[in-house]
């Protein structure tokens, strides 16, 4: 029995016009690429570039927070240390005609006197003023009380003295004074107030002598307020 002979397969392609042809195919691909690319504006780019980023990021175990050291916390009678300055929160009272203050409450409008006690220390080698009248002072005016927007009266508790100087290495006693209304504070309330710290800087060219700036809260004290009756 004789065999049919297998038929012929026809001509085959050319491989190097297989290769031309694709070639061709993704030169006209990567063309469209470029062209739509360049009609988005660079700042959806930068967007869209930094939110794949972020999703990466996310996949692989988010971003990591930079450390930021936390604003210390110190208790009635603790010391801190800020501004070449050692403060001390000895407590806070509330009285209607405090000793040594230099502040007056109008007794008609019920007005009061809230006082902080402040034991301070200069550890500057130069004497420095308790108060500087800048709206960020590094010194004692510096010390804010939550809720009151005026900057204390500052006094000596021994003798009433007004803004005194401090001198180096002499422990100082101070009166902290605002006047408040009838009803801003009570006893047992708490209160919340933040010590300055800031940087010492000598001017040597047009500006000279010792400063300190670049104030910020150095610590938060909470205390309760202790109403004190007047003899």
């Amino acid at each position: 029995m004789n065999a049919t002979p297998p038929g012929d397969p026809g001509a085959q392609p050319d491989a190097r016009g297989v290769v031309a042809a694709n070639a061709s195919a993704r030169a006209k691909v990567l063309g469209w690429a470029r062209r739509s690319i360049d009609l988005v504006p660079t700042s959806w780019l930068i967007t869209g570039a930094g939110a794949v980023l972020l999703g990466a990021t996310a996949i692989f175990g988010g971003l990591e927070a930079a450390a930021v050291d936390p604003t210390p916390t110190v208790d009635v009678g603790e010391t801190f240390e800020g501004s070449d300055l050692e403060m001390t929160v000895v407590g806070v009272e509330l009285s209607d005609d405090p000793d040594n203050v230099m502040v007056f409450p109008d007794e008609e409008k019920g007005e009061r006197v809230l006082v902080v006690t402040v034991d301070v220390v200069n550890t500057f080698d130069k004497p420095r003023p308790s108060s500087d009248n800048e709206a960020g002072s590094p010194v004692l005016d510096g010390i804010i009380l939550e809720g009151l927007d005026e900057r204390p009266s500052i006094s000596r508790a021994d003798d009433g003295l007004g803004s005194p100087r401090l001198q180096p290495d002499v422990p100082a006693r101070l009166l902290l004074a605002w006047v408040v209304g009838p009803d801003d504070f009570h006893d047992g309330d708490e209160v919340h107030l933040t010590l300055p710290d800031s940087t010492h800087y000598v001017g040597k060219s047009v500006v000279r002598g010792d400063y300190w700036y670049d104030v910020v809260v150095g610590a938060t004290v909470t205390a309760t307020v202790e109403e004190v009756t007047s003899p």
